[in-house]
């Protein structure tokens, strides 16, 4: 047993990886080695090198998955069929299964998505830093830092980024820098404690149209998402999708989103922390967003390298 998973234990605490999935694709770029297949298996290599009893595996399909990916899911965890949720039904039905099943507010949840690639250690970096960071409540394992996107490009859209918002002084989690982020994406942890705390906010989020990640993750933290001008450019230019009687309603939530960060700005105790290595530790697997830092392709390759069997049960353990 790790020392970081020791010192998890310690707490009672456990991890609970709950993966959303469907069937189709999309039309995104994609780099030549991607596949649901592999972002899969990396997904479960990295579970693998857990101890047992450490975390818990789920995965909650929107519709029909594929045989060969649906044998590896059932394999490894358990397994939810949902069906006709969409994006946004299959983002809600996962935030609220902590809340559906009591799980206790100490427990850490990783919420993934169906397109990332996941180097071996991603989890088990994930729990030691939930040790180093106490006064965290949210992590990214793919996360935007200050200006700088996980994909080496800077971050331009300066009213995003909002004033008084700094990073920290790197902390070192297994050798890896981790520090204070200013977003991350659908792909996140958090604890059970604020997510239960933080879901109304995060349901409405859902609806104002745009990156809503970005702007829930800054709420969450304490800042005010939408600055005057960019209501104004919502309900007068068509940025928005949709005419205007939309385009009104999606104001309308904004504008009481902002007036909830207000709140919190008012109140410091509520102001989340979110913590992310820099370089990454997982990559979202479209051609322009790859993370910098790593072989993306070396690592897929050695992940379908451990493959020994159809099953999960041929993915070997990483040395550290």
């Amino acid at each position: 047993m790790t020392l970081e998973t020791a010192l998890f234990l310690e707490l009672n605490c456990v991890l609970h990886i709950v993966s959303r999935s469907y069937g189709g694709e999309n039309k995104k770029g994609r780099p030549d080695y991607y596949s649901k297949r592999l972002s899969l298996l990396s997904l479960i290599q990295a579970f693998q090198q857990l101890n047992p009893g450490d975390a818990e595996l789920i995965f909650v399909n929107d519709g029909p998955i594929p045989d060969d990916r649906l044998e590896l899911m059932r394999s490894s965890g358990e397994v939810v069929m949902r069906s006709r949720l969409g994006m946004q039904g299959s983002l809600r039905a996962i935030l609220e299964l902590p809340i559906v099943r009591s799980w206790p507010k100490d427990d850490l949840v990783w919420f993934a998505e169906d397109d990332y690639l996941y180097q071996p250690r991603a989890f088990v970096d994930l729990l030691a830093a939930a040790e180093a960071f106490p006064q965290a409540a949210y992590f990214g394992l793919y996360a935007l830092i200050g200006t700088r996107e996980p994909n080496g490009t800077l971050f331009h859209d300066a009213p995003r980024v909002p004033r008084g918002w700094s990073e920290s002084e790197v902390t070192l989690v297994n050798g890896h820098p981790w520090r204070r982020a200013l977003s991350t994406t659908s792909t996140f942890g958090v604890r059970v404690k604020p997510l239960v705390e933080d879901y109304p906010m995060m349901k409405r989020a859902m609806y104002t149209g745009g990156a809503y990640d970005h702007s829930t993750c800054l709420m969450y933290q304490g800042f005010m998402p939408y600055p005057a001008k960019s209501l104004l450019e919502c309900l007068f230019t068509r940025q928005t999708s949709g005419g205007f009687l939309r385009r009104a309603a999606i104001c309308g939530v904004r504008i009481g989103l902002d007036l909830y960060s207000l709140m919190r700005v008012l109140k410091p105790s509520r102001h989340r922390i979110l913590v992310a290595p820099e370089p990454a530790l997982i990559t979202h697997l479209e051609t322009e967003q790859l993370a910098v830092g790593s072989d993306w392709k070396a690592v897929a390759a050695r992940c379908e390298g451990a493959l020994g069997g159809t099953g999960s049960a041929g993915l070997q353990k990483v040395p550290a």
